[in-house]
């Protein structure tokens, strides 16, 4: 291994270190639980559940933004979560229209 490599190597351990995970346990039915995991499909449950974090604490922000530079981040990820909500209607909507077999 040459010496740009094990650089490297070392650099990526030691940014795995410094990343750390958090626990939680989560209370809901097994049929929600059930769910939940068939939406996932590959997606490993702890990914799934710090994106769903990571979109909460966002929601967060967006509510209480007051300084400028906040505010911009906010209507930056609310128009982003806008845009996904309309893709959804779009998506349903076409579902409602397009006669069921």
């Amino acid at each position: 291994m040459g010496k740009a490599a094990r650089l490297r190597a070392e650099r990526a351990e030691g940014e795995a270190r410094a990343q750390r995970d958090r626990m939680a346990r989560v209370q809901v039915s097994d049929e929600v639980w059930s769910a939940f995991r068939a939406t996932l499909g590959a997606t490993p449950v702890s990914v799934a559940l710090g994106e769903l974090v990571t979109r909460e604490v966002g929601r967060c922000k967006r509510r209480t933004a007051s300084d400028e530079q906040g505010v911009r981040l906010a209507v930056e990820d609310a128009r982003a979560v806008a845009d996904e909500l309309q893709e959804m209607i779009v998506r349903l909507e076409r579902q409602v229209s397009s006669p069921q077999p």
